[in-house]
């Protein structure tokens, strides 16, 4: 169904604009925006597990082809202007929902964990390497990001559809340590090198934020530190480069 709004102060434009700019509707509504051609057209394109198209809502002047299955809103230029979160918008944006399914703790397989990670853009670059190198999913500990965050669906460049990730708390991780996982855990002095660690088929992959690192919690637990090796003149790496090159080691080492 296609419906033309063209007032902003139509309560639906107002409940759009909320969606970008407010954490607390989007878990009330458990819904979220997606904006942008390539992340739509991933989910348009391909069945994603996790997540549905609820509604697209486009510009006016917007000239691809959409399904006609998914309720649609047309929006003058200036009034989608208004929903956007982005200085240069497409013209396209997606009301997406979360599939439901019950979240059981890991019983094998290699995960990343993130602790206490704010940063929204390392968040999503960390999901779309996730995707990318074949891990089983992204665990958020402690005080994360929202995954929903506009900034962060952005960053995944379309890999969330195919990303699952969920908030794990410390009984249930320690459940799943007492399960056989290891818990791996990246520390930029005296870890093993991360080129000659071995790694088994239940692995919890650490990484903590950058200001802080990895908490003393998750470090006092950890049943493996690892370090990646850097040239003396570099101190350190971002957080998001750092797991990236972790996971796609452990998966190549694996394989």
């Amino acid at each position: 169904m296609i419906r033309e709004i063209t007032s902003s102060t139509n309560p639906q434009i107002k409940h759009l604009r909320a969606l970008s700019s407010s954490k607390k509707a989007r878990q009330e509504s458990d819904t979220f925006i997606i904006e942008g051609w390539r992340g739509i057209q991933t989910l348009l394109d391909h069945k994603s597990p996790y997540y549905n198209i609820e509604q697209l809502v486009i510009s006016k002047d917007w000239n691809k082809p959409l399904p006609q299955t998914i309720d649609t809103l047309v929006l003058p230029a200036h009034v989608f202007e208004k929903i956007s979160d982005v200085r240069n918008a497409q013209g396209i944006l997606a009301v997406v929902s979360p599939i439901e399914m019950e979240h059981t703790l890991p019983t094998t397989g290699k995960f990343l964990l993130l602790d206490n990670l704010r940063d929204p853009g390392n968040l999503g670059t960390l999901i779309r390497s996730a995707v990318g190198s074949g891990f089983d999913g992204v665990l958020l500990y402690g005080d994360c990001v929202e995954p929903f965050n506009p900034k962060v669906i952005r960053s995944t460049m379309g890999t969330f559809a195919f990303s699952k990730v969920w908030n794990i708390t410390p009984p249930e991780l320690f459940q799943t340590l007492e399960n056989g996982f290891d818990l791996c855990v990246t520390t930029g002095l005296d870890g093993e090198n991360l080129y000659d660690a071995a790694f088994s088929d239940k692995t919890i992959l650490v990484i903590g934020s950058e200001a802080h690192g990895v908490s003393e919690e998750l470090s006092e637990r950890a049943t493996k530190k690892i370090t990646i090796p850097l040239q003396p003149e570099c101190e350190s790496l971002n957080a998001a480069i750092a797991g990236s090159i972790c996971m796609f080691h452990m998966q190549n080492s694996h394989r």
